[in-house]
């Protein structure tokens, strides 16, 4: 089905590879030290909200009707998700204009192959036999010749990325938006999804154009965050303990008390305040009501 046997790791690839890798690294240490999200501002709120929705989701092994749940969740759908029963054109837009657009599978295709591909793609994150970047680069090539729902299958493709990464442990992943990152490499994206096309249909897949682009886009995806890290404050990895402790109360709360961060963080009271007053003398919370009544938010 997936003529694994026609993959070829070329030197650009692995190069990009090795760097999503190092980032992956990078990542894992700045989250173990410090609180990344303070640095990346605006994103953090759907990063969070993300990686909520994808807790339950990352201890279980993925199936078909994870699928349709996800679909159902991010197209807003009142039911579960179900195949579509027609054919279906894949558009490919940067902003509004098209341009290109794929035939996909039909709706019989659809119902035989799925399975095969889900149960393909669980089995090797798991084994680990195969570079988990060029798993779900595969996978997702092969789930867009699919389409397998009446719309929204882009979409989706994107949120199962993501994910497939958190499951993989690149737990960066989402803090980056892929949505820019396709639509501005549009002509490349049509092109390398229309070859893989080709030759899946001529029975010898190639699939060094569209793993090529796969790790180009995950590598503008790091590029972007990476460059939001370097423009944050560098300061925050010199902050005692304990107020990154409180800063990443902030990553699930809202609003938080003195007696709430005191019970939270076990810290001294005494030690908190003056912690609270450099948090809020560097712009990093909000200090709200006073004496008793007092509350903190993040900026």
């Amino acid at each position: 089905m997936l003529g694994l046997q026609h993959v070829r790791i070329t030197p650009s690839m692995l190069k990009l590879a090795c760097a999503v890798d190092e980032f992956k690294g990078a990542w894992t240490a700045l989250e173990n030290h410090t609180t990344s999200l303070q640095i990346l501002g605006d994103v953090s709120s759907f990063g969070r909200n993300l990686k909520d929705v994808a807790g339950l989701w990352q201890t279980q092994a993925i199936d078909e009707e994870m699928i349709c749940k996800l679909h159902t969740v991010f197209t807003g759908a009142k039911s579960i998700s179900s195949y579509r029963q027609g054919p279906h054109t894949l558009h490919i837009r940067r902003g509004d204009a098209v341009i290109d657009s794929l035939e996909t599978a039909t709706p019989e295709e659809i119902r035989a192959l799925m399975p095969r591909l889900v149960k393909w793609v669980g089995e090797a994150l798991e084994k680990g036999e195969i570079h988990p970047l060029f798993v779900i680069a595969i996978f997702t090539a092969v789930f867009l010749q699919l389409c397998p729902f009446e719309r929204g299958n882009q979409k989706l493709a994107r949120v199962l990325v993501i994910l497939l990464m958190l499951k993989s442990g690149y737990n960066y992943a989402p803090y980056s938006l892929l949505d820019p990152v396709f639509s501005e490499r549009a002509e490349a994206y049509a092109e390398a999804l229309k070859h893989t096309q080709e030759t899946l249909a001529s029975g010898r897949v190639d699939w060094d154009v569209w793993i090529g682009f796969f790790l180009e886009v995950l590598g503008d995806q790091k590029s972007v965050l990476q460059k939001r890290l370097d423009k944050g404050r560098p300061e925050i990895a010199n902050m005692p303990s304990l107020s990154t402790k409180v800063l990443k109360l902030f990553e699930k709360h809202e609003r938080l008390s003195m007696k709430e961060i005191e019970r939270l963080t076990r810290g001294k009271r005494s030690t908190l305040k003056l912690r609270l007053g450099e948090l809020t003398d560097e712009g990093y919370l909000v200090r709200h009501g006073k004496a008793r009544a007092t509350w903190y938010s993040r900026v």
